[in-house]
């Protein structure tokens, strides 16, 4: 997998994770894990953007699917 991709997939995660754990008012913004996430867009305060989950899947799924292919 190339990086470009890595870093599709990684932001899907940082959209998608952060969304079904409650969102700007759930678990997710009341914890550790608010550190670091953003809103991309002041008209939709429900999304959020995490931007050290986007980093962590995009090493992950690079180094997973590089030791894959093999």
């Amino acid at each position: 997998m190339k990086w470009v991709g890595a870093l599709l997939l990684g932001a899907l995660v940082a959209f998608i994770l952060p969304m079904t754990l409650g969102g700007s008012n759930g678990v997710w913004a009341h914890s550790w894990a608010g550190w670091g996430t953003i809103h991309p867009s002041t008209r939709s305060p429900g999304l959020i953007f995490s931007i050290p989950v986007f980093l962590g899947a995009a090493l992950a799924f690079r180094m997973f699917f590089n030791w894959h292919r093999g």
